[in-house]
């Protein structure tokens, strides 16, 4: 998991934060120490779809280089600021895949201890556009749920949508 990045100075005006409560114990855990503006760290917000095609489920294989470069993963991203999260999965699975998709439903809200994102997983249809690979995946591909490649997914969050999805599947 990633770690959060800890803010050092005032958006507002630079001063130089203190922190408070510390992280997690309610309230703002930064002040700063020349306007006195609370600091909070709000989590980022992103998005991801389990995408039925008739072949199965899509995955794709990461192409940017972080920790899960080569490994599988649901199409998906950040959702922009002021940008509905629903509309965010969409554009994310069109950019990255090139299919337009029906949107069947919320799978889950998942959030992990000390991880700065919140993953919103949507289920959708595949019901357009042309499959192909954006320059954020190596390869795209659908597998039966017998076949996901379990010891080669990118996220903890990837493998916990894939077994809820899964599990409502039966």
């Amino acid at each position: 998991m990633a770690k959060p990045v800890t803010p050092r100075f005032c958006a507002s005006c630079g001063g130089a934060l203190l922190a408070t409560k510390g992280l997690n114990a309610g309230g703002a855990p930064f002040v700063c120490s020349s306007c006195g503006l609370p600091v909070y760290e709000d989590p980022k917000v992103a998005a991801a779809v389990v995408v039925r095609t008739e072949e199965g489920i899509l995955l794709l294989r990461r192409a940017q280089r972080d920790r899960a470069y080569g490994k599988w993963i649901l199409p998906g991203g950040h959702v922009d600021r002021g940008e509905v999260v629903l509309e965010a999965a969409r554009r994310e699975v069109l950019e990255e895949t090139g299919l337009r998709v029906e949107m069947t439903g919320l799978l889950d809200v998942y959030s992990y201890t000390n991880y700065p994102w919140v993953l919103v997983v949507y289920t959708a249809t595949a019901n357009g556009g042309r499959l192909r690979p954006s320059p954020e995946a190596l390869e795209i591909k659908a597998f039966n749920q017998e076949e996901v490649p379990w010891d080669e997914l990118g996220y903890e969050s990837t493998a916990h949508a894939l077994r809820d999805y899964i599990a409502r599947l039966s």
